[in-house]
């Protein structure tokens, strides 16, 4: 038999899979995000666990500022009879053109990479950025560095993964990182810009966030003589924010007045000199009556 007809045979014995063999399955998002709906997607029961898909974290919270924002999630399991998917959280990121409008002429960006192991066994591979106002010293960025690392470390140590990804996504991380790295160089931004789950543990369950906030986190900070000072004594932040004065453009009366005393100051030039011919003339005079 030629290695054509055995061809034929196989393209034969598969069969081609139509349109509508095919079945639409709504997503639902994990506990943590409250079982919302994320979309729908396409295919068969066999081919969808593993598929991924994103959406804004604005279908969630309804504020603009979170529009350039996109999570991702994978597909875990199928319920056939609801036409149903479990989805879990995967990573988020910030879109380009937003990372770009965060960094400005003449500032420095100092970005870390850290894979972090939550307190329920979750790996999250983190990436962070700190935009500074200036250019910063190399010292001032190993410093801001190591402060990056050091709280994230900690929120993942005494965290449970759904409250570590909430503390990612609303900016809690963001706001301590600034509030610890302003103290070393005054920042414009600190931003946990890209976030990636590497593994978990099997069987798993997401749970429900508690609402009772985050723990601040002081973090001992190894400084230069020049940073132990007062940050006050240390960065004159006047320096980087130069406040101008708006022209203002002149009344015409005041115009008017310009002028009339630049004729009098011309007039009172031109006069000096008449007097001085006059008192000439006199002395002349007087000269010859003596003689």
């Amino acid at each position: 038999m030629s290695q054509q007809r055995v061809k034929r045979k196989k393209k034969a014995a598969v069969k081609k899979v139509s349109y509508k063999d095919k079945a639409w399955y709504e997503i639902i998002a994990p506990k943590s995000f409250n079982f919302k709906s994320i979309g729908e997607i396409i295919g068969l029961e066999k081919g969808i666990v593993g598929r991924t898909i994103e959406n804004l974290l604005y279908d969630f919270t309804d504020d603009f500022n979170d529009i350039n924002l996109k999570l991702k999630y994978k597909v875990t399991s199928v319920n056939e009879e609801a036409k149903k998917c479990n989805a879990i959280f995967i990573g988020h990121s910030y879109t380009n053109d937003y990372i770009r409008s965060l960094i400005g002429r003449g500032s420095t960006k100092i970005a870390t990479i850290q894979n972090l192991t939550t307190k329920d066994g979750f790996i999250f591979r983190v990436s962070t950025i700190c935009i500074t106002i200036k250019r910063a010293r190399s010292s001032q960025q190993i410093i801001v560095r190591k402060i990056m690392r050091d709280i994230l470390k900690e929120f993942a140590i005494s965290l449970n993964h759904e409250k570590f990804i909430n503390g990612m996504i609303f900016g809690e991380f963001q706001s301590q990182i600034g509030r610890v790295a302003k103290t070393i160089y005054p920042l414009s931004s600190a931003t946990v810009i890209k976030s990636k789950l590497v593994s978990y543990p099997e069987g798993s369950e997401d749970q429900e966030v508690a609402d009772d906030g985050f723990d601040i986190i002081e973090v001992d900070v190894k400084r230069s003589r020049k940073s132990e000072m007062k940050r006050t004594e240390r960065i004159n932040v006047k320096k980087f924010t130069q406040t101008r004065t708006p022209r203002r453009t002149p009344e015409p009366s005041e115009i008017k007045e310009a002028s009339n005393n630049e004729e009098e100051v011309k007039n009172e030039s031109s006069d000096e000199p008449e007097e001085e011919k006059v008192k000439n003339e006199s002395s002349d005079e007087s000269k010859e009556e003596k003689e």
